[in-house]
């Protein structure tokens, strides 16, 4: 009878301690699953080397940043002017020729770096793991992960406590960043067949026709002359007064 009441004890411990393993464990597991969840954009992605966009910044303040320009080009995307710097190790910078803040920086191969270890040839569940999770977009025939800054400062925050990451929170809201937040994206360039880093690129230009429309009424300040604006949405009104005046059209008959 003592052996039987000693071996019931046994596994009932046995089975205590098992339950009690399994939800520890389940409880690490939902943490951790959480903490990945978490994950996302902080202002300091949208700035790499201390150059942040919606900054302005000068080609002697971008070489002190990123080295010696190779060669600058004006250039016009959507039609908005820009000014492209390209740097040695794989650098693009595009700044804003009306207002010269920095619109855009691209970041290839070997210069593709990041926080908490992003570099290139990480794979796609590293670049989820630091920045959320994101479903791969085709852009211009390349696949990315394309982040945005949260809509509001309460979303940075509940992201954060939802972390078990010990740094401290950063209001990365798309108002906190200023007046191009909202158009603020990170994107992830990903092999197309490893899914492995290959680029990291930061703007806050439009991507698409669409977004153009949007952005040059955003930002009007940021774009050519009113005229030029208008006429590429094709919404101008031309002043025609000062040409000759088109003479009255005639009907006339056939003659032989």
């Amino acid at each position: 009878m003592k052996r039987i009441f000693c071996g019931l004890s046994c596994g009932l411990v046995m089975v205590v301690c098992c339950a009690v393993f399994l939800l520890s464990g389940g409880t690490v597991a939902a943490h951790a699953h959480a903490a990945s969840e978490a994950a996302c954009v902080r202002a300091g992605d949208f700035a790499s080397h201390d150059i942040a966009l919606g900054q302005a910044a000068g080609e002697e303040q971008l070489s002190s940043a990123f080295g010696k320009v190779l060669y600058d080009d004006a250039i016009s995307r959507w039609g908005i002017p820009l000014k492209k710097y390209t740097f040695q190790k794989d650098i693009t910078v595009y700044t804003l020729q009306k207002t010269g803040q920095v619109a855009e920086i691209v970041l290839e191969k070997d210069a593709a770096t990041a926080r908490d270890g992003i570099r290139y040839g990480a794979t796609s569940y590293y670049i989820q793991h630091v920045f959320g999770k994101a479903q791969r977009e085709n852009l211009d025939g390349d696949a990315c992960f394309v982040y945005r800054a949260a809509a509001s400062s309460q979303d940075v925050h509940a992201a954060h406590d939802a972390s078990t990451a010990d740094v401290p929170a950063q209001d990365a809201s798309a108002a906190a960043l200023g007046a191009f937040g909202e158009d603020m994206r990170l994107i992830a360039t990903v092999d197309h067949d490893n899914g492995s880093l290959t680029a990291l690129r930061l703007t806050l230009l439009p991507l698409t026709e669409d977004e153009a429309d949007t952005w040059a009424e955003a930002h009007p300040e940021a774009m050519g002359d009113v005229l030029t604006t208008e006429i590429l949405k094709g919404t101008a009104a031309i002043d025609t007064s000062a040409l000759p005046e088109a003479p009255a059209p005639k009907l006339e008959g056939l003659t032989n």
